[in-house]
Formats: C-alpha cells, sequence, structure tokens
C-alpha cells in the first residue's frame, strides 16, 4: 500500500505536468506561462522524488520483516530482536509520511492547473488532484498501520497527529476544488 501511495502522488505529479506543459505558451495563457513553468518543474521533482521511495517503502518494509525473523531464544535474542523491530516499524512509517507530505504540495499544483491551466486538459487535472488525495489516504492507512507495531509513545502521538492534520487538510483541500470541477465538466 505504502508504494501505491507513492505511486498515485507520482501519478498526480505527471498529470499536473503535462497540463502545465499543454498551458505554456498558448494563446490566452500568456498571463500563467511563468507559473505554469515553474508547476511542472516542480512537479517533475516531486514525480522523481515519489518513484524513489516506492523503493524506498518495500526496503523499508523488508526490513520490518528480516526483524520478525530475527532469533528469539534467548533473553539477549528477544531484546535485539524488540530493539530492531521498533526501528524498523518507525521507518517504515516515516516513509508514507513523507508521501503524506508531498501529498500537499501535490493538491497546491492540481488546483493551481485545474483554477489556471488549459480548459481542455480540465479532466486532468482533475485526475492529478484526485491521484493526490489518494495518494494521501492511502499513505495515511499506512501510517497508522503502522504506529500499531510500535511502542514508542511519544513517537505514536507525534506522527499521529501530523499525519491526521495533513490527510485533514488535504481533505478539505480537496473536496471543494473537486466539486468545481464536477460542475464545469458537467453537461
Amino acid at each position: 500500500g505504502g508504494s501505491v501511495s507513492a505511486l498515485s502522488g507520482a501519478l498526480s505529479a505527471a498529470l499536473s505536468s503535462m497540463v502545465a506543459n499543454l498551458t505554456f505558451g498558448k494563446k490566452g495563457y500568456e498571463n500563467v506561462n511563468d507559473e505554469m513553468e515553474e508547476i511542472s518543474t516542480k512537479a517533475q521533482e516531486l514525480k522523481g522524488t515519489l518513484l524513489k521511495i516506492i523503493d524506498e517503502d518495500t526496503m523499508a518494509f523488508n526490513k520490518v520483516m528480516s526483524a520478525m525473523a530475527l532469533p528469539k531464544k534467548t533473553e539477549e535474542e528477544k531484546k535485539i530482536r524488540k530493539e530492531a523491530i521498533e526501528r524498523a516499524n518507525q521507518e517504515a512509517t516515516r516513509v508514507p509520511l513523507k508521501v503524506m507530505e508531498i501529498s500537499l504540495e501535490l493538491v497546491d499544483l492540481a488546483k493551481r492547473v485545474a483554477e489556471k491551466g488549459n480548459k481542455n486538459a480540465l479532466s486532468d487535472a482533475g485526475c492529478a488532484l484526485l491521484q493526490a488525495r489518494s495518494s494521501c489516504q492511502g499513505a495515511y492507512f499506512n501510517v497508522m498501520i503502522n504506529l500499531q507495531g510500535i511502542e514508542n509513545e511519544d513517537f505514536k502521538a507525534e506522527v499521529s497527529k501530523k499525519a491526521k492534520e495533513i490527510l485533514e487538510k488535504v481533505l478539505r483541500e480537496t473536496e471543494a476544488e473537486i466539486q468545481k470541477i464536477h460542475e464545469k465538466l458537467t453537461v
């Protein structure tokens, strides 16, 4: 799920970049050329980051599985295993949290291309927005399930609070924009 959430984010970034490129230099959109160029560049950067995070998520999951496979016969082995599982679970939680943080940027880019981009690509901007929201929600699920395996209560509280705040903001910011796109596309 974490890798798929990162992929959804990468798809959002790719679509926002595409809409910006379909707007840049077009008649009637000259006043947003600089903004579209900036959006396209930023979206490509985020896409590259998210594609790397797909692998980071897989590696983090593999570390959790490796930690769980550690021997647990002696008290020392149990202690080492427990500490390794805690570290691996924290790392596995940080990866989707990073995707959530990036999703805030993705929402901003998608909203901007939906509002100012080439009207012939409004459906693509809408898809970018939906993918950004999906990326955030999927990453949130992964953060929350990973927190269940963590014992450090301070870490859990801090990450849970941050993840909930990001999710609420993304849902709030996408809902109105999605409704606007629905209205503009309804015939």
